[in-house]
């Protein structure tokens, strides 16, 4: 192989878009490195929900529509998380981050279309390059949850692995509410930038609590 060519190669494989796959029980995002090993729970064929319907069940609707990493679909989700909770959830995380840069949607069910506000929904992003301007980033998304609810506050810390922003506000609908979360997870790796976008509805010891937990845990760059 010829210098020129070696060259070549080396820039096209710097530039390949991450894509994201299910093996298993683990989300895998390459050529990034990322493995994140998902809930047990949300690998359940069938809906496990209860009827009347209640906010403690496991799993709601199709699997390729709760855990999604084709193109295709997450491009269709570009405008369609319609209604309370995820429409606000999709619009702070569409004003603070690159929709062309998501790799992933998952959760015990589809965005924008389920019947519980105590679910998690997480979104996995991979960006071309270094961490940006954090501060103005977060500046936008606050802007975004303000123009829904003016109770939105922002709160940034670091951690060993990652930059964490915590917006979180008091969302009230007609006759019932609760306190709405939008954490980004930041960190680099191989000259991008993993972000891990958890969206829930606040409940201590909750399902969103324990699968948060569960993932945080279960987080692998290689």
């Amino acid at each position: 192989m010829s210098l020129a060519v070696a060259i070549l190669a080396l820039l096209a494989a710097g530039v390949r878009a991450d894509t994201a796959r299910i093996v298993g029980s683990t989300l895998v995002v390459e050529p990034v490195g990322l493995h994140i090993v998902l809930p047990p729970e949300w690998f359940g064929a069938s809906d496990s929900i209860a009827w009347p319907p209640t906010c403690g069940h496991d799993v709601h609707g199709p699997v390729d529509q709760r855990l999604v990493t084709s193109r295709p679909i997450l491009d269709s989700l570009r405008h369609h998380a319609q209604g309370e909770w995820d429409r606000e959830y999709v619009a702070v995380a569409d004003s603070t981050l690159p929709f062309e840069n998501l790799v992933a949607q998952v959760g015990p069910e589809p965005l924008g279309t389920g019947t519980c506000f105590l679910d998690l929904q997480v979104r996995v992003y991979v960006l071309p390059d270094r961490a940006r301007d954090t501060a103005a980033l977060a500046a936008a998304g606050l802007r975004t949850a303000r123009a829904f609810f003016p109770s939105a506050t922002i709160v940034a810390r670091d951690s060993a692995e990652w930059h964490i922003e915590r917006l979180r506000w008091d969302a009230w609908y007609y006759d019932y509410g609760g306190e709405a979360n939008v954490e980004t997870y930041r960190t680099e790796a191989r000259g991008r930038t993993v972000v891990l976008v958890f969206m829930h509805a606040s409940q201590a010891g909750g399902p969103a609590d324990r699968d948060e937990r569960f993932i945080l845990q279960h987080v692998r760059l290689r």
